[in-house]
């Protein structure tokens, strides 16, 4: 879901560089993945004669997967001036210190590449720091999951729903 929101994002944008047509289908982007939680979140039970809850490590997946998205289009529809205040935005919404993520976000916004060295810079800057005296403990590190890590999530999904059906 989330690849096909950066794919969305991304071929929107080159269809128009406007600020105000990024920030409404940005926006418009925003509501349909908020009803798409809703729907997937409501999947088991659709078609059920029995009304009964979703199982929690379903409701965790989709919860998970969907609130990311949301906060990736929260923080594109975002203004990127101040810098400081953007940056800040983006660690706070997403939690992630991949410095690639956030050019894949700068690219979103449609920024040129000058101001995106200078907001990759202020970003390294404003990172968290690791608490010293790690030991090569657990640090500070927000990579996204690799395709098998999803690929094995949705295999989840898909034999949690089929039980249900």
């Amino acid at each position: 879901l989330i690849f096909l929101t950066w794919k969305t994002l991304e071929k929107m944008i080159h269809l128009s560089s406007q600020d105000n047509f990024l920030c409404k289908l940005s926006h418009q982007l925003l509501l349909d993945t908020h009803s798409l939680k809703t729907v997937l979140l409501d999947l088991p039970s659709i078609g059920s004669q029995v009304l009964r809850k979703a199982p929690a490590s379903y409701t965790k997946i989709v919860v998970k997967g969907m609130t990311r998205a949301e906060m990736i289009l929260k923080v594109v529809m975002a203004p990127h001036e101040p810098p400081v205040v953007f940056v800040d935005n983006y660690i706070k919404l997403l939690a992630d210190g991949n410095p690639e993520t956030f050019q894949k976000i700068l690219e979103l916004k449609g920024l040129k590449r000058s101001e995106q060295s200078s907001m990759l810079e202020l970003f390294r800057q404003r990172l968290p720091t690791p608490p010293s005296g790690a030991d090569g403990g657990p640090s500070l590190s927000f990579s996204t999951p690799t395709p098998e890590q999803e690929s094995s999530r949705i295999r989840k999904l898909e034999k949690l729903i089929k039980k249900r059906l």
